[in-house]
């Protein structure tokens, strides 16, 4: 791969235009790449990895490459001149950048954009316009993608040292990326993932057998045998030795369940001997207690008799006195009937007036009755009087709140006739604005037309320079194409004198004279080593050349006719910008809709000043009318309340002594109800006394029944006469003795108590005792059993499932240890993998012995010839990637060191061999692309003399091998001895780049 020319626009620290021009440089073998620091030196091969793949190297984004420099709306561009063996290219690319919208204010975001042509026949060849397959068609090109390119053409600042001192996982990363064996990486990862999905799997078999041999153990208290748990589980169960110890567990179980059961049944037979011995004395003993309650009843109810006697007598006077209880109770109905009337005669007299008697008699109480009942008659003869006089009083209060209304509007008219001769003045004021705003009309219409002319020209003034561009981009491609014919002719016209020369030296004859010199001699006559141009040839070169010429200049004919049309529009647009013209045109508008909105206040305040002045004309009109009204509500209040006085005054003369507070249906209302409670005390004294008339009467009666049934007296009779419950009680305890007598004498007439006669009750606390500790030696015995028939059973079940899940685990537990053993060998973790190494460095390690070949080729030729470099393949600690470590030999001392220790030249000088083999032997992996176009950034400050010397002269040895060499550098001793120099300056509007060429 070989650069030609690089062109960037508005790009990194460029601000304008810069061209490089790669063949001058290249032809020239080795040239240096110089310029103060941030001058943009690195900027230069930042141009060319983000047109070839659009990336830059390092931490630099692509979203930032548009030039601080540059004007807001240059576009940034790259444009990448470049050929890959016979086939030469040219390739254009942009950056994500922003600009101003052609319309209105704000910024928009360009996308990344990238186009791809052929350029071999001499002829444009679209090949791609899309960002992303241009970069996959440079990756198919070249051979290598970005990070590749990197590593082998671009030597990055200090990054090429960090391969040498990378770690082994880092430097396995590199490599594995630079030579694409990732494939040997996804084999080592499905080498493992196999290896843990068949785990996964054989770990729940593993576990369904622990699972029962734990239980096993617990069921079987005994425990698990040494290797049968854990890792070493599986080794026992392909050993056979996990099933044949559950079965010895389940022939123990078996045994001692024999033994169990039989003394069970040894037990159940000295328990059945000492409760047959427990029951018979129990019944002794019971008969025994029959006996002696029924001689305790006997004696004790003996003992009660005299009470007995006496709760039979109670009953036959409670008979008697039950003759006596009707009348009785007549007594005592007519004493509570005169108690309530004596009870409501005292209330009656109670709500009698404090004036009233102490205690009236029925006389009094009916001369009281007839005096209030004339008084009420008296009263209600002046009810009409007391209606007028309220309804007098109810219309005057009617009256007085109309007047207060009245009064009301008036003051809310007054005030309205106030506000309105300044409501008019206001009105005539806007009336006069209004006016003199719809005058201007007119002229704003006028104005406006003008600035939409002045808005529409600064909208195409964008268009304009666009296409402006679009031109002088389309007179600098035409311009190269008729340059680029121009040298194709002039290459043919070199190419026929040539072959004119030598057809002339073909004619030439040792001794004879020289047809176009006429000397005899010939020391050096030309040869034919091309085949001769034609005619034809020459003149299809002039006709291209002709019509790219002719091209050229139609381009820049439309270049001028784009620069005059885009002049006259920013003379129509009066230099404004798009934006100021459309904001001039708003304002305009707004002024002519304001003269518009002003034409319709103006017809809107006409008609409200008619009826503003028609308002205040109604407004005097009503207020007069109020003042009217006002009047004669006045005298209107004054009549009713005449005539309610005079009504007022009639009242009191006619009620007098009698007056009391409230309306007068109120009072007759209060006489009234001291009427009814005289009418109620009457009658409440006269049931009295007619209560009291029945309760002699009964007295007298109550007295002559008692003494007919033997009773002094009701007195007696109440004495005699037992309430229900006391009389229950009594016949209930009777009946109680009486039967428990009978079932005494019943017990003791038995003939087992008879047999027993007067023997005292059997000892039980023995034959208990007996009973008891033959009961928990059979319980003890019988959990003994159920316990050794549940170990038994589950023993028997979990050996059928111990020999199923063995079952099914084997082929899963045998799979899983031959894929565990092939991933511990891929990734070097396996006892069988003598180097340690994962696959995928193992073969790296190949690649990496040829790079350290082809670095330790250059480090021979060095002056000193004392580093040598080897690959090691042992770990730099334990745990880290074995397999990819360098380690430096001195050849000096013999000793091997670590790259760490080497000095900054030294560092250097060994990463730069390091790269540069790296660079060939990854050339050579990716198809036979050969870079021949290659930069080194920054370094030899760090070097010596002759150390310098030594590295020029491997940068000579790379340019006599067809490489053109750019070393980009500041070091001013570099700038001596390489005469062919790029050098980038920098200034405060941005960086330029100049070819120069030193002298002496």
């Amino acid at each position: 791969m070989r650069l030609h020319r690089l062109t960037v626009d508005a790009f990194g620290p460029f601000a304008g235009h810069e061209e490089i021009d790669f063949d001058e440089l290249c032809d020239a073998g080795l040239f240096l790449l110089t310029g103060p620091t941030g001058a943009g030196k690195t900027s230069i091969l930042d141009a060319v990895c983000f047109a070839l793949y659009g990336t830059v190297p390092g931490v630099r984004g692509v979203k930032a490459l548009k030039s601080q420099h540059a004007p807001v709306d240059a576009r940034p561009e790259v444009v990448l001149d470049f050929s890959i063996r016979d086939r030469r290219f040219l390739l254009r690319r942009s950056p994500e950048w922003t600009r101003p919208k052609l319309r209105g204010e704000g910024l928009i975001t360009e996308k990344a954009a990238a186009t791809l042509v052929e350029t071999t026949t001499g002829e444009e060849h679209f090949l791609s316009s899309r960002a992303q397959e241009v970069g996959h068609l440079v990756t198919e090109l070249v051979g290598m993608g970005s990070t590749q390119f990197v590593q082998v053409a671009m030597l990055p600042q200090g990054d090429f040292q960090k391969f040498l001192r990378a770690s082994s996982q880092d430097r396995h990363d590199v490599l594995q990326h630079l030579f694409r064996t990732d494939r040997f990486a996804r084999i080592e990862d499905w080498v493992h993932e196999h290896s843990r999905r068949l785990r996964e799997r054989a770990a729940t078999g593993e576990s369904a057998v622990q699972r029962i041999l734990d239980t096993v153990a617990d069921r079987s208290g005994t425990e698990l045998p040494e290797g049968f748990a854990g890792p070493s589980l599986a080794a026992a169960a392909s050993e056979g030795r996990v099933l044949p110890w559950v079965e010895e567990l389940v022939v123990a179980a078996e045994q001692g369940l024999v033994r169990t059961r039989s003394a069970h049944e040894a037990a159940a037979l000295v328990l059945a001997e000492a409760r047959a011995r427990h029951d018979e004395a129990n019944r002794q003993r019971a008969v025994a207690e029959r006996r002696d309650q029924a001689r305790s009843v006997v004696a004790r109810l003996e003992a009660s008799r005299d009470e007995a006697e006496r709760g039979r007598a109670a009953l036959e006077a409670d008979r008697r006195a039950a003759a006596c209880l009707p009348v009785l109770r007549m007594l005592d109905q007519a004493v509570r009937d005169r108690d309530e009337c004596l009870l409501r005669r005292d209330t009656a007299l109670a709500t009698l007036p404090d004036d009233s008697p102490a205690d009236p008699d029925v006389a009094e109480l009916d001369a009281a009755v007839e005096q209030g009942r004339n008084r009420i008659h008296r009263l209600r003869s002046l009810l009409p009087r007391e209606r007028a006089l309220v309804d007098a009083r109810r219309a005057a209060a009617t009256v007085e709140r109309e007047l207060e209304e009245a009064r009301r509007e008036h003051t809310g008219l007054a005030e309205r006739r106030a506000q309105l001769p300044d409501r008019l003045a206001a009105l005539r004021d806007r009336y006069d604005q209004a006016t003199r705003t719809a005058a201007r009309k007119e002229a704003l219409t006028l104005q406006m037309a003008a600035a939409r002319e002045r808005l529409e020209a600064a909208r195409q003034v964008p268009r304009a320079l666009h296409s402006l561009e679009e031109a002088r981009d389309s007179a600098r491609d035409t311009r190269d194409r008729a340059a680029s014919a121009r040298e194709r002719l002039l290459d043919l016209n070199a190419r026929r004198l040539a072959g004119i020369a030598a057809e002339l030296a073909g004619r030439l004859e040792d001794g004879a004279p020289c047809l176009v010199c006429g000397s005899a001699e010939h020391p050096a006559p030309a040869s034919g080593g091309e085949p001769a141009v034609t005619d034809a040839e020459q003149e299809q070169a002039a006709a291209e050349l002709d019509e790219r010429t002719f091209a050229h200049t139609a381009a820049t004919t439309a270049v001028t006719e784009a620069e005059q049309r885009l002049a006259a529009l920013q003379e129509r647009s009066g230099g404004l910008h798009a934006d100021a013209a459309a904001t001039e045109l708003a304002t305009l508008e707004e002024d002519v809709a304001a003269a518009t909105r002003a034409e319709s206040t103006v017809e809107a305040t006409e008609s409200e000043l008619a009826t503003l002045t028609a308002e205040q004309e109604l407004v005097t009109t009503e207020l007069h009318a109020q003042e009217t009204r006002i009047a004669t509500l006045t005298q209107a209040v004054l009549g009713h309340h005449s005539t309610a006085d005079a009504a007022a005054a009639e009242l009191a003369e006619a009620l007098g002594p009698d007056r009391v507070e409230g309306s007068l249906a109120e009072v007759i209302e209060h006489h009234r109800r001291w009427l009814e409670a005289l009418t109620r005390a009457r009658e409440a004294c006269a049931t009295h006394d007619a209560a009291q008339q029945r309760v002699e009467t009964v007295v007298a009666e109550t007295e002559k029944t008692a003494h007919a049934h033997g009773f002094t007296g009701p007195d007696g009779v109440r004495e005699a006469s037992l309430p229900g419950h006391e009389r229950s009680r009594i016949e209930e305890l009777l009946q109680r003795r009486d039967d428990a007598l009978a079932r005494a004498h019943a017990v003791l007439e038995d003939p087992e108590v008879l047999g027993i006669g007067d023997s005292a009750a059997a000892d039980l606390e023995p034959l208990a005792a007996a009973l008891e500790e033959a009961t928990a030696t059979v319980d003890a015995h019988a959990r003994a059993l159920h316990r050794q028939e549940q170990v038994a059973e589950a023993l028997r079940s979990h050996r059928v499932r111990l020999d199923a899940a063995l079952t099914e685990w084997a082929p899963v537990r045998d799979d899983y240890v031959r894929a565990d053993a092939m991933a511990r060998l891929v990734r070097g973790m396996s006892a069988d993998n003598q180097l340690q190494m994962r696959l995928s460095a193992y073969v790296l390690a190949t690649r990496l012995d040829q790079v350290v070949e082809a670095a330790n080729e250059r480090l021979a030729h060095m002056r000193d010839q004392r580093y040598l470099l080897q690959r090691t393949g042992r770990a730099a600690r334990k745990g880290s990637q074995a397999g990819l470590g360098l380690e430096m030999v001195d050849q000096w001392t013999g000793d091997v060191r670590d790259p760490s220790t080497l000095s900054g030249g030294e560092t250097f000088v060994v990463s730069l061999a390091l790269a540069l083999g790296l660079a060939d032997v990854v050339t050579t992996e990716s198809g036979g692309t050969e870079i021949q176009t290659l930069f080194v950034d920054e370094g030899f400050g760090t070097l010596d003399a002759d150390t310098l010397d030594d590295v020029m002269d491997r940068l000579d040895a790379l340019r006599a091998g067809g490489r053109a060499v750019g070393v980009v550098s500041h070091v001013s001793e570099l700038r001596n001895r390489i005469p062919t120099q790029l050098h980038v300056e920098k200034t405060r509007s941005g960086s330029t780049v100049a070819v120069r060429t030193a002298v002496g």
